[in-house]
Parts: C-alpha cells; sequence; structure tokens
C-alpha cells in the first residue's frame, strides 16, 4: 500500500479591529476550530497569519505577509485554511482573483466549516453563494444605514460625528443629539465679529485661533457657511429625493438672523447696520478732527434745512468752527488715495519679509523630528497592545482604554505639528491679505461700515486731522508708513505719497 503524504497547512484567522474589540468576537476561537480541525485530519499546521483588517479587499498587512512568504517558500504546503469563506473575502470579484492566484503557487484556499471540493464545477456554484452572501450582506447593511440616517435627519437629528463647537451626546429617550461643547463661545464670537465688519475673515480666522479653536483656513471658511450653527440640518440629494433642510433638535450656537447677516458678508452684500453708542455712520471722521482755531476736538450732529438733513463737524466751546461732513469725507478718501501703493511694490515687499521671516527647512526638521518621533512611539504602542488584545494577553476594555489614552496624546502632537507647519502659511496669509488691501486701500474704507472706517483712520493716523476749508493737514503719520516711503524709495519706486 501507497502511503499517503501528510497534507500541510497555512491558518489563516481573520476579524476587524472593530469585532474585537466592540463585538467580542474572538480569534481565538477561530484558533481553536482550526487547530483541532488539522489534528483531526492528519495536516500539519505550518504557519499561522492573524488578521484584524476588513475583509473588503485583500489589501492586509498579514495577508501580504503570507503572500510574500509563498513566493520565497513554494511547495511549503498545500492549504491555506480558514473558517468560513466570509473570513477570506466579502468581495466576490476580489476572491475569485485571488483564489486562482493561490492556485498558481500550489495552494488550495479552504473553509473548514463550509468545505468545497472546487475541482468538481457545480461546487463553483456554491462557492459563489458563499462569497456572494456576505458581499450582499455588506451592500444591504450599508443601504439599512443610509435610510436610517437620512429618516433620523428628517427629524432634525444630527447623525454624524459631531462638527466643531458641539459634542455627541444623549437625549432624554437615549437617541443621539449633539449639544454644544467647549469651542462654541469661539464659534459664535467668530460670526458676530464677521458681521461687524471690522475685520475680515482672515483676521477673525487668526484671533479666533489664538483663542482656542484650531481650525484650517478653508474649515474655517465651510465652518462659517454651515446652517447647522444656526439650527439647522442640511439633508443632501439622494437618488430620487431632492436637498432639503430642516430645523434642527440641536441648541443653535448663532441665531439665525446673525447667521444670515454672515452669509450676505461672505456673498458681497453688506448690509448697512445702524451705528450704536451715539456714532454716526455720516461722521467717520469725529473723534479724529482737531479744531484748526482753538486745537480742541471738533464733535458733529446734524441739521435740518430745505427739506433734509445735514451733517456738519464742528466744535463745541464758541469759536464758530465748523464744515459740511460730506465736503470733509470726500477730500479724506482723497487723501487715502495719496498712500495707496503699487501691486508690484506690494509683493516685492511681501518677498523680502517673507524670506526674511522663514525658517530654512533644516531648522524646521530640526524641531519637528522629536514630535514626529513621539508620534510614532504613541502609534507604536496602540499597536503594540492591539497586538497583545489579538493574542489574548489583554482585556478588550484595557486595550481600548490604552489606544484612547495614546490616540489623544498623538493627536496633541500632531496639533503642534500643524501649528508649526502653519507658522509660515499664516503670515503668507495675512500678507495676502494685505496684499489685497494696500492697493485698494480708498475702495476698501468707502465699502466699509463705519466701525471699519475707523479702525483704518486711527492705524494710520495716530494724531488728530485738521480740515482747513479745502484740504486737510496732519500733526503726525504713523511711523510704519513714513518708513515704507523710505523703503519704497530706497527700492527705487515711484509712489503717490
Amino acid at each position: 500500500m501507497k502511503t499517503m503524504l501528510k497534507q500541510r497547512a497555512y491558518l489563516y484567522i481573520r476579524v476587524s479591529t472593530d469585532e474585537q474589540a466592540e463585538r467580542g468576537y474572538s480569534q481565538k476561537h477561530q484558533d481553536d476550530r482550526l487547530r483541532q480541525y488539522c489534528t483531526q485530519q492528519n495536516i500539519e499546521v505550518v504557519g499561522v497569519y492573524w488578521e484584524d483588517h476588513s475583509a473588503k479587499t485583500f489589501d492586509r498587512p498579514e495577508f501580504n505577509k503570507f503572500l510574500d512568504h509563498l513566493k520565497k517558500s513554494r511547495n511549503s504546503a498545500d492549504l491555506l485554511l480558514f473558517l468560513k469563506w466570509d473570513r477570506f473575502s466579502r468581495n466576490i470579484a476580489e476572491a475569485y482573483v485571488m483564489i486562482n492566484r493561490l492556485s498558481k503557487l500550489g495552494i488550495e484556499p479552504q473553509a473548514i466549516e463550509q468545505p468545497l471540493d472546487l475541482s468538481i464545477p457545480e461546487n463553483k456554484i456554491m462557492l459563489a453563494f458563499y462569497l456572494a452572501a456576505p458581499e450582499v450582506e455588506n451592500d444591504r447593511r450599508s443601504l439599512n444605514t443610509i435610510a436610517g440616517m437620512r429618516r433620523a435627519m428628517k427629524e432634525g437629528r444630527y447623525v454624524n460625528m459631531a462638527p466643531r463647537g458641539y459634542q455627541n451626546s444623549r437625549d432624554g429617550q437615549n437617541n443621539p443629539i449633539i449639544v454644544p461643547g467647549k469651542d462654541a463661545p469661539h464659534i459664535k464670537w467668530a460670526f458676530e465679529e464677521i458681521a461687524k465688519g471690522i475685520y475680515n475673515i482672515m483676521d477673525v480666522w487668526r484671533i479666533v485661533r489664538r483663542k482656542g479653536l484650531k481650525v484650517g483656513k478653508s474649515q474655517m471658511w465651510r465652518l462659517l457657511r454651515n446652517p447647522m450653527y444656526c439650527g439647522k440640518i442640511v439633508i443632501p440629494a439622494y437618488k430620487k429625493e431632492e436637498a432639503m433642510v430642516v430645523k434642527g433638535q440641536h441648541e443653535p450656537i448663532v441665531s439665525g438672523e446673525l447667521y444670515d447677516e454672515v452669509q450676505d458678508i461672505l456673498n458681497g452684500r453688506r448690509r448697512k447696520r445702524p451705528a450704536k453708542n451715539g456714532l454716526k455712520e455720516e461722521l467717520p471722521l469725529r473723534g479724529y478732527l482737531q479744531c484748526a482755531k482753538c486745537g480742541r476736538n471738533l464733535t458733529g450732529s446734524a441739521s435740518k434745512g430745505n427739506g433734509g438733513k445735514y451733517f456738519y463737524y464742528h466744535c463745541a466751546k464758541g469759536c464758530h468752527e465748523r464744515f459740511k461732513a460730506e465736503v470733509a469725507n470726500k477730500e479724506f478718501e482723497k487723501e487715502l488715495m495719496k498712500i495707496c501703493i503699487n501691486l508690484n511694490v506690494v509683493e516685492l515687499y511681501q518677498t523680502i519679509l517673507l524670506d526674511y521671516t522663514k525658517l530654512s527647512e533644516a531648522d524646521k526638521a530640526k524641531l519637528l523630528e522629536p514630535l514626529k518621533a513621539e508620534v510614532e512611539k504613541c502609534k507604536t504602542r496602540i499597536s503594540n497592545a492591539r497586538q497583545l488584545m489579538l493574542d489574548g494577553e489583554l482585556e478588550a476594555k484595557e486595550y481600548k482604554a490604552i489606544r484612547d489614552e495614546y490616540e489623544y496624546k498623538a493627536r496633541k502632537l500632531e496639533a503642534q505639528i500643524a501649528e508649526m507647519t502653519l507658522m509660515d502659511s499664516e503670515l503668507k496669509n495675512q500678507l495676502e491679505f494685505c496684499r489685497e488691501l494696500l492697493p485698494n486701500l480708498t475702495k476698501y474704507y468707502a465699502t466699509a461700515d463705519l466701525r471699519a472706517k475707523q479702525e483704518i483712520i486711527g492705524s494710520i493716523y495716530p494724531g488728530k486731522l485738521v480740515f482747513e476749508g479745502k484740504k486737510y493737514r496732519t500733526l503726525r503719520v504713523n511711523e510704519v508708513v513714513l518708513d515704507q516711503v523710505k523703503f519704497l524709495g530706497d527700492c527705487g519706486f515711484r509712489h503717490r505719497f
């Protein structure tokens, strides 16, 4: 009698990290069942591969190691054993390709609880069923999830991870809901400042980041555009259903009126807002003008006549200094035109500042290297803890605690890295704003609201302005402006100062 050669097999044990850590699916059970089967069938186990990865594709770390090993060690085994076909794959098309690939390497894949003799053509029908069933299950679960999420959104519930400014919670019926978090005051402040018109979006972004709201420039734009912050839920279009907006069950961070006002500003439709504290849009220079006769500050007021209201700047001390606000305001805009800078000059100035302040790549690398190393340490510790859990030496709850701790540390380190990486880009953003503002200063001033106009006046003219009938004279100009005049002159550019 001929002695049958003893078969040799690799064992493949797979479960996703979520299944293992959150649902208690055990790889140890698979290992025990496979080894028991090999003992009963007199099969020699030559290797074991434990995988904690999705089966939607074969791009899996341990499976790739297995394939690399087969290429180097041909004829090392006859079988690849696993518990069921869904442990092998949940994608029917990729599964057939991989079966053929393994066959060429001399390996027959086999599920011990769903055995099939693939040399029998009819068994390929059953193989298709075993492979298609988990894929159909995935697709059905996905459709059910989408339907459930859209139903919840139509009820006004936010179903995704809480956006910036909110945190996930539960309501009285234990349904998921979002509630304002620690960043909510910063977001409300950002909306309010944009609506005031004092700062542009880049200024608000820079200030709010210093306050502790960690958002990038593009994130800031999306945040200000998101109607969720005023209590609305946007439901995207799906199949034959059109997109819609519904009232959310969550607490809004800003009012609908404030949100709409910010949208108008972002769309270039700035609304005129009534001035507060007695200030008037028609009197932007009040508080910055000095009487040419007595040296005291001028005030301003309106007079009625000829069926209308007319505004004047005047002295309140009896020296009879008085002139039309409309004339003084127009002449001031002409003064601003004198300090509008040529765009080429601004770009040169921008280049010089960037070169002067930019860290060398070597300096950046030295600063970032230890931070990146710490991030890698955190990831390694999470990976080690995961392996201990998969080997049965660590409980799932202990693994989750370790994972959460080191993921938190890694996020903080990555935030520091991002902060350092953003240093140059933040300077570029500020210079880009100046690049737009300075050549168009007069236009910007003319369209700004009262408070923004007064910011411009105060930043350029720290001293008082004196209007003498038809023209201005100033006691002192901001030294930065004077320095820029000198700089431009040294560069050989003609200017209009």
